[in-house]
């Protein structure tokens, strides 16, 4: 399957039911019981499948390595891994999640979530049909206004840092300018939120540990208003997967 980097893995659920089917392997259960892994570990149906991609292969885009690409994920339609995964009915679950970050991302910008409950249900129905459907017109021409953010200066940038190993992910409130006013960059934020994996702002001095964004290195030296308004997931959070090692 081509599946998009922003979308999720309950949607192409019912793509995979169908595959099997025409193989006459067919699945009687419900789709919240099926559920995809990678080398042995459950993939959380509730991340982006690009940010699941960065996240589980490792993959350094600086590297002289193509991408593993195809990236092989397994299916599974019984044993569901309760102990790790969030068992729900696919696509309403996925649905309500994807909100629920779209809401937090406006409190983190605006401090309250005035903007989003101030869509009319045909805005905020049209946001998730656009996503779903991939008809990214459709669901820009609402999600533009909440991230543009009327030129005003956001209070917190939406962020997610993700480490190797399991670590647990890191979400503290990030200021795009410091004390003066200045705006913030990239190199800035990781140096700040991780100084002794980014011992610097400036990209010469941190080899060892480089951020990637929706599959590629991103400059340093960015703005960080910048990277959340044009890098960010259809959630709109910036989600930030640390790679380390050279």
């Amino acid at each position: 399957i081509e599946a998009p980097r922003c979308s999720y893995f309950p949607l192409l659920t019912s793509q995979v039911r169908k595959y099997f089917g025409d193989m006459m392997l067919n699945f009687i259960g419900d789709d919240a019981d099926i559920w995809y892994d990678v080398d042995g570990t459950p993939l959380k149906w509730h991340y982006p499948i690009g940010l699941l991609f960065d996240l589980h292969t490792g993959y350094r885009p600086d590297s002289n390595s193509p991408p593993p690409l195809p990236w092989p994920v397994t299916v599974h339609f019984k044993n569901f891994p309760a102990e790790k995964l969030i068992r729900a009915n696919a696509i309403d679950a996925t649905q309500d999640f994807f909100m629920s970050m779209i809401k937090e991302a406006d409190f983190l910008r605006n401090g309250s979530t005035k903007k989003v409950m101030n869509l009319s249900k045909n805005d905020q129905t049209q946001l998730w049909d656009g996503l779903w459907s991939k008809n990214y017109d459709r669901f820009w021409s609402v999600n533009y206004r909440l991230v543009i953010n009327d030129g005003q200066t956001p209070r917190h940038i939406p962020l997610r840092i993700y480490l190797p190993d399991n670590c647990p992910v890191i979400q503290e409130p990030v200021s795009p300018v410091d004390e003066s006013g200045n705006k913030l960059t990239l190199g800035n934020i990781l140096h700040q939120v991780l100084p002794e994996l980014f011992t610097s702002p400036l990209p010469s001095e941190n080899a060892f540990a480089v951020p990637v964004i929706h599959g590629v290195i991103p400059q340093l030296d960015m703005p960080i208003i910048w990277a959340s308004q044009n890098l960010c997931y259809p959630d709109n959070f910036l989600h930030i997967v640390v790679l380390l090692g050279i």
